[in-house]
């Protein structure tokens, strides 16, 4: 089934009705562990608790390379994971939150794992939500190349440059894709840790993908940034009628 991107006054209702929702993004730092948290929430990059029923939401954090991928274990708090210690390279850090239907009653409660078929009540907005969230490291005195290689499944963003070609003040164009294929006209924000408490209501940069799914960043200031889109498609389903699909990227600014 092909998805159309929601342009009309339903998928203005379908943005209105995700304003309060929690973001996805992965942050991970190499030392004698590699360790890696899953941040769930509105403020990045400060990782905080998982409600307890939402665990089950989320794949185990993930690391991949050239020629390398790697599960990491979770350990102390629900959000936080440890790994080997990478070696010279550049990775993926990744986090998933796993298709789950949420249902918005007329009262303004939400309920999850839930469609329209699964209440007697009356239901404002029905969606089928996921989020992929990547984050780039590169180890040592690496070239960054494998950060130029989409992983192809599920929306995710890809830089067009080096990571050591990211800089402040440098314009810098990243794309972003579905399944390998370009996200034409989606919304693009991005920030970095500290410019805001909510990173849902404040941000630092804005942009719109153009034909060929790209666009043009240029950050204000050297450290730990991301990017993040929200894209909402009509499911062709009555039941639940939005897939509202979410992505990150993290990556550092020098």
């Amino acid at each position: 089934m092909k998805r159309m991107i929601l342009t009309s006054a339903a998928a203005l209702l379908g943005f209105t009705a995700q304003v309060q929702a929690h973001d996805l993004w992965v942050v991970g730092e190499n030392k004698d562990v590699l360790t890696a948290d899953i941040v769930y929430g509105h403020g990045f990059p400060a990782p905080e608790a998982i409600q307890k029923e939402r665990t089950v939401l989320f794949e185990p954090i993930k690391v991949v390379g050239n020629g390398y991928e790697e599960v990491l274990k979770q350990k102390g708090e629900n959000y936080h994971y440890e790994g080997k210690k990478l070696a010279k390279g550049t990775y993926f850090v990744l986090a998933k939150y796993k298709p789950t239907a949420w249902i918005e009653k007329e009262d303004g409660k939400w309920e999850m794992n839930k469609t329209r078929k699964d209440t007697s009540e009356a239901v404002k907005y029905c969606g089928i939500s996921t989020m992929a969230a990547k984050s780039i490291m590169v180890v040592g005195d690496d070239d960054g190349a494998f950060a130029l290689k989409p992983l192809g499944k599920g929306l995710e963003f890809t830089p067009l440059a080096k990571p050591d070609a990211i800089k402040k003040d440098a314009p810098i164009r990243f794309k972003l894709t579905r399944d390998g294929q370009p996200v034409k006209q989606a919304k693009v924000f991005g920030s970095f840790g500290g410019f805001s408490s909510n990173d849902e209501t404040s941000v630092a940069f804005y942009a719109t993908t153009d034909l060929k799914g790209e666009f043009e960043f240029k950050a204000l200031k050297e450290g730990l940034w991301y990017l993040k889109t929200t894209v909402n498609t009509d499911s062709g389903d009555k039941n639940c009628e939005i897939f509202n699909d979410k992505a990150s990227l993290s990556f550092m600014v020098r």
